[in-house]
């Protein structure tokens, strides 16, 4: 997933928890609702690495959730998995295990930390924004490459701008804004943004370079030869081993060692897909977007 070739040979999207402290209005229902109020137990940090490196490959393993840092031991996990490979992380920061994580994990290792803001939920819980930007400078000045993420639901389109006003204030100069997926009052998004509404997103996205694919309607690569299954995969909370986000082919467990990956690249089936950053990486002749980089996205 980037323009350069990766020190990784495979990519896995892990979502290892279901356990989340923030209870966002714009999370996805499947999450909202049903993963995030069923807790399972989670497995041992250690058992994980080691099923990792029995992989014989070096490895991005992306982690998000819930929110990782409420995985049990997640930085003895990040320690662990970040000597024989590399990780990227999709957290809120909301966590006092930041600058530990900071301190124990080499910035080397990480791919990405990308960190949700979710505003309105920060102002439910009295979440203060000067307390992510505390653990966002924290990650920054320890060498990693952090960036902010502000997701553009409807209801806060008219205060983006005042958000961003408060971040760059504190100090969060990478912000990155992206499209909302989902259905608001009867509307699906993001086809459902208004012209309008398309123009002050594209002038705002920041580093995010998936919006205009979005907005353009690329949302299906359906009969295209894909690598997702063979080199790159999803992995579910309990373990079991995906082909990708919108397809779920499975291919084993990770967690009880019987992860099998496929041998050929196989076309998408998917009607629609759930991760357009993916898929313009792990297809075999894909589109080109300018700027194109490592990402991992929301689900």
């Amino acid at each position: 997933m980037t323009p350069a070739p990766a020190p990784w040979e495979w990519e896995f999207d892990w979502h290892l928890t279901n356990r989340c402290n923030f209870f966002c209005e714009y999370c996805h229902p499947q999450i909202r609702y049903v993963l995030n109020r069923k807790h399972l137990d989670e497995p041992d940090p250690g058992l994980v690495v080691r099923r990792f490196d029995d992989l014989g490959k070096v490895c991005l393993v992306h982690m998000s959730g819930g929110e990782p840092f409420m995985f049990p031991g997640f930085v003895s996990l990040c320690e662990g998995l970040a000597r024989g490979h590399f990780i990227s992380i999709n957290t809120n920061l909301a966590s006092n295990d930041v600058e530990e994580f900071a301190r124990r994990v080499p910035a080397s290792r990480v791919a990405k930390v990308v960190a949700a803001i979710h505003m309105p939920e920060r102002e439910r819980l009295g979440e203060e924004l000067t307390a992510y930007a505390r653990n966002y400078l924290a990650l920054r000045t320890a060498g990693f490459d952090a960036t902010a993420l502000y997701v553009l639901y409807p209801p806060l389109l008219d205060r983006f701008a005042d958000d961003l006003d408060q971040l760059r204030a504190l100090g969060v100069d990478h912000v990155r804004a992206k499209v909302f997926k989902g259905v608001h009052q009867g509307r699906r998004y993001p086809e459902g943004y208004t012209e309008q509404e398309k123009a002050l997103i594209l002038a705002n996205s920041g580093e995010y370079v998936f919006n205009r694919p979005y907005l353009d309607g690329v949302l299906s690569f359906r009969g295209q030869p894909c690598t997702a299954g063979v080199s790159s995969f999803k992995v579910t909370v309990t373990g079991e081993v995906r082909r990708c986000a919108s397809v779920p082919t499975s291919y084993g467990n990770l967690y009880d060692g019987t992860f099998r990956p496929s041998a050929v690249d196989a076309p998408c089936p998917a009607k629609r897909v759930l991760v357009l950053s993916q898929c313009l990486s792990y297809l075999v002749d894909p589109p080109k977007y300018a700027g194109q980089a490592t990402d991992l996205e929301d689900e």
